[in-house]
């Protein structure tokens, strides 16, 4: 008889056997699936979706696997906002849309953020009283019944430090019901939910730290846009300034005209970078520069000035300028000088020569000399300064360069062809893509009479209107 007691127990520890392998498989099973859906929800958490189709394809995952329905609400200033809202097959057509419609009934301790706010809210076994507890309302608790709630959980779902928002899953016409061992899965699930919270938490920040720079760059761009060029009397004058990138990006480059004592000076200039530091270093040339010639009528002086300004700064702020200034009487030779910049050329017919030199630029040394040059305007001639944009300027026939450069101006007749010829040809040769700004003014004696100077005699002057 012994050996059938033995063969009993023998068999009795093979069926406990089996069933803890059939146990322990389910629970590797169980336990593979519920990683696989913790990766799918990252992978989902981490896209650039909007936070609302997030949400919703997160509902996808967990429904039917995880859930019979699946809610989740983010938390607005004190106050819960349904986002995603899911149920499997097994309930009504209504049930999902009034999931979703429904107001949340989320524990006040979640919503306000206690100290507690992370503790999940946890119905193991549904029962009226919890459903009353929940409804808002005889007909929302006739909807609630509807369901068959057998168990249900809601967690909290923090994002940098704050309760955002939360997850609830539920399980009803499925027949299964929750264990403390899926709350414990659930609340590492509502951290990887969580993440989606976190990162359209963050790509808010950036988009509206993006949009201010974005509007910071615009109202620079606006501000230091060279201005119209003024009616100068006598003189006739075309300029041009093309940014290149966004068009609310703020380059170096800038011309500008302002009047001195018996004339205007003209400045075109070029700063080191792009962005809100450009445009720091422009509007401190071109005020500088406005100031300096206005009290000293001198554009030596004034880039004297400007030097010294930049060397102040605590980074390196180089610039290069070119400033000339038109006399009152168009028959008086135009005063130059130039820092760093490319000199003005000289546009006589077919003919193309620099009108100046070239010293150093602002910025770099402090004890700088800028010459003061002159050149004679007639008739028929014109100048032409650009910035080094339109030289260094890539297409496929390598840089724009200056032999071009000459080339295009050879022949020009007037300020405003020689603008637009200039303007054409790089747009030509850049296939209207660049990658530095471009400046360019012209200037040139006008058709129009100057008016002569009034003769004096014993230190009156005698007009000729008698």
């Amino acid at each position: 008889m012994a050996w059938i007691d033995i063969s009993a127990v023998a068999a009795a520890l093979a069926i406990v056997c089996a069933w803890l392998v059939v146990v322990l498989l389910r629970r590797a099973r169980r336990s593979q699936r519920r990683f696989e859906i913790l990766g799918r929800v990252a992978a989902v958490s981490e896209s650039a979706d909007t936070l609302e189709n997030t949400f919703e394809a997160i509902c996808d995952i967990l429904v039917p696997e995880i859930a019979d329905f699946c809610m989740i609400d983010v938390i607005e200033e004190g106050e819960p906002r349904r986002v995603a809202a899911r149920v499997s097959s097994g309930a009504s057509a209504a049930a999902e849309q009034r999931l979703r419609d429904r107001r949340p009934s989320l524990p006040e301790w979640m919503v306000s953020g206690e100290d507690d706010s992370l503790e999940p809210r946890f119905y193991e076994r549904m029962s009226e009283s919890d459903l009353r507890e929940l409804a808002r309302g005889g007909d929302d608790l006739a909807f609630l019944r509807s369901l068959h709630m057998r168990s249900a959980i809601t967690l909290a779902l923090q994002a940098r430090g704050q309760v955002k928002g939360t997850l609830t899953l539920g399980v009803a016409w499925s027949g299964r019901r929750y264990n403390k061992d899926d709350v414990r899965f659930a609340w590492i699930l509502s951290g990887r939910v969580a993440l989606t919270l976190d990162n359209s938490g963050l790509f808010a920040d950036l988009e509206q730290a993006e949009a201010a720079r974005a509007e910071i760059a615009e109202t620079l761009q606006r501000g230091l846009m060279p201005p119209p060029l003024p009616h100068i009397p006598g003189w006739s004058l075309a300029a041009m300034y093309r940014p290149a990138g966004a068009e609310n990006e703020v380059g170096g480059d800038f011309y500008d005209a302002f009047p001195v004592v018996d004339g205007w000076m003209l400045v075109i200039g070029d700063v080191t970078g792009r962005g809100a530091r450009a445009a720091s270093i422009t509007a401190l040339a071109r005020y500088t520069l406005r100031t300096a010639a206005a009290l000293t009528n001198d554009p030596q002086i004034a880039l004297a000035t400007l030097n010294r300004a930049l060397l102040a700064r605590p980074d390196t702020s180089l610039c290069s300028i070119a400033a000339l200034t038109l006399s009152d009487d168009p028959r008086q030779p135009v005063r130059m000088a130039v820092a760093g910049h490319l000199p003005p050329l000289l546009v006589d017919g077919e003919e193309v020569r620099e009108a100046a030199v070239s010293d150093q630029v602002l910025g770099a040394f402090a004890e700088g000399e800028w010459r003061i040059g002159e050149c004679q305007v007639e008739p028929g001639q014109q100048l032409v300064i650009t910035t080094d944009g339109i030289v260094e300027a890539e297409g496929e026939a390598g840089r724009f360069g200056e032999e071009r450069l000459r080339a295009e101006l050879a022949g020009a007749g007037n300020p405003a062809g020689t603008v637009q010829r200039l303007e054409g040809a790089l747009r030509a040769f850049t296939a209207d893509t660049l990658d530095d700004d471009v400046a360019i003014l012209a200037i040139s004696r006008s058709a129009e009479r100057a008016v002569p100077p009034v003769p004096v005699v014993g230190g009156v002057g005698i007009s000729g209107n008698g």
